[in-house]
C-alpha cells in the first residue's frame, strides 16, 4: 500500500515534535527594559534574569548611567539654562557688562546664578574671594576683581569647612579683551562642553555604581553562593547591580529636587533597599534543610 503526504503534512508534524537540545534557541530573550521592570516590580524573576542574561549587564549599566546623568544633571541643568533663554540671551542681557583688561575683571554689578548643584559668583568689588564671603553651603565658581576661585563650603550644626579646589590670577584662566559679545558668540562651544559634562558624569556615575555592586556582591556571597542558580561571583555582582536600580533612581531624584530628604538619610535608605531587594531575588531559589546538607554529606540516608 502506498501513502502519501504532502509538504504542509510534514511541516505540522515537525511542529509537533520535542525540542532538540543541542537546537535550541538562545535563551537571552530578555532586553534591557525587562531588566529594569524586573528590577523594579518583579523582583523574584531578577536572579533568573541575571543568570540567563549575563550579556546585557553592560548594556544595562550603559542605560542606568545616561538615566542617572539625565536625571541628576541633564534635567536639572537644561531646565535653568532654558529658564534664562539660553547662553546667548544670558550673556547679552542678563549677566553684568564686563570685561578682562590686563588681568582685571571689571563688571557694572554684582552677580550669583545656581546651575545644578553649584554656583556662579561675580563681585569686583573685592580682589579675590575669602571664607567671610560664602554664608551658604554649596560649591562656588567666584570671580573676583583680580583671582578666580573654584570652592567647596559647607556649614551646617555639625561641622564648617572650606576648601579651595584652585585659586588663579583672573589673567592665567580668562583671557585679555573677552566681554559679553565674544562669550555670547561661544554659545556652540558652551552646548559641546554641556554635552561632554553629560557623557563624563554618566560614566563618572557608571563606574560608582558597578563599584557599589562590587562591595554588595562581595558581604553577601554567603547568601548568593548557596543559591540553587549556582551564582559565580560575576553572577552576583550583576545581580547585585540590578538590585540598586531602585535605589539609584531614588537617591538622584532627591538630588535633583534639593536633597528633600537630607542625603545621610537618603544613603542609609538606599543600602537597607539594596540588601531588601538581593535577599528576595534569590530567596525563591534558596535550597531547603535537606538539600542544603546533602551538599556537604550530612544527610546521606544510606549510612
Amino acid at each position: 500500500m502506498n501513502y502519501f503526504t504532502d509538504e504542509n503534512d510534514l511541516n505540522k508534524f515537525n511542529n509537533l515534535s520535542p525540542d532538540n537540545p543541542d537546537n535550541k534557541k538562545d535563551q537571552n530573550t530578555a532586553g534591557v527594559l525587562d531588566i529594569f521592570v524586573a528590577s523594579i516590580i518583579r523582583i523574584n524573576k531578577l536572579a533568573v534574569l541575571c543568570v540567563e542574561n549575563a550579556k546585557k549587564f553592560i548594556g544595562y549599566v550603559i542605560f542606568m548611567s545616561i538615566l542617572v546623568s539625565f536625571m541628576a544633571f541633564l534635567v536639572p541643568s537644561a531646565s535653568r539654562i532654558f529658564s534664562f533663554g539660553g547662553f546667548s540671551k544670558l550673556f547679552r542681557e542678563d549677566f553684568p557688562t564686563f570685561s578682562i583688561e590686563d588681568g582685571v575683571l571689571t563688571a557694572d554689578k554684582k552677580f550669583e546664578m545656581k546651575l545644578n548643584n553649584a554656583f556662579l559668583v561675580i563681585n569686583t568689588d573685592i580682589d579675590e574671594f575669602s571664607i567671610d564671603d560664602f554664608d551658604s553651603s554649596g560649591v562656588y565658581m567666584a570671580f573676583g576683581k583680580r583671582n578666580v576661585k573654584l570652592v567647596t563650603y559647607v556649614d551646617d550644626e555639625s561641622n564648617k569647612s572650606y576648601n579651595e579646589v584652585y585659586s588663579y590670577p583672573i589673567g592665567m584662566v580668562l583671557p585679555s579683551g573677552l566681554n559679553n559679545e565674544v562669550m555670547a558668540n561661544m554659545t556652540p562651544l558652551f552646548y559641546f562642553t554641556y554635552i561632554i559634562i553629560f557623557f563624563g558624569y554618566a560614566i563618572f556615575a557608571g563606574v560608582k555604581y558597578v563599584f557599589f555592586a562590587l562591595l554588595y556582591a562581595f558581604f553577601t556571597r554567603t547568601t548568593t553562593s548557596i543559591s540553587k542558580l549556582n551564582l559565580s561571583m560575576k553572577d552576583s555582582v550583576h545581580l547585585c547591580f540590578y538590585a540598586e536600580t531602585i535605589s539609584i533612581i531614588l537617591v538622584n531624584i532627591n538630588e535633583a529636587v534639593g536633597y528633600f530628604i537630607p542625603s545621610i538619610f537618603m544613603t542609609l535608605a538606599s543600602i537597607i533597599i539594596t540588601v531588601a531587594v538581593i535577599m528576595n531575588a534569590v530567596k525563591p531559589h534558596m535550597p531547603d534543610i535537606d538539600e542544603f546538607m546533602n551538599r556537604f554529606g550530612g544527610n546521606n540516608k544510606d549510612n
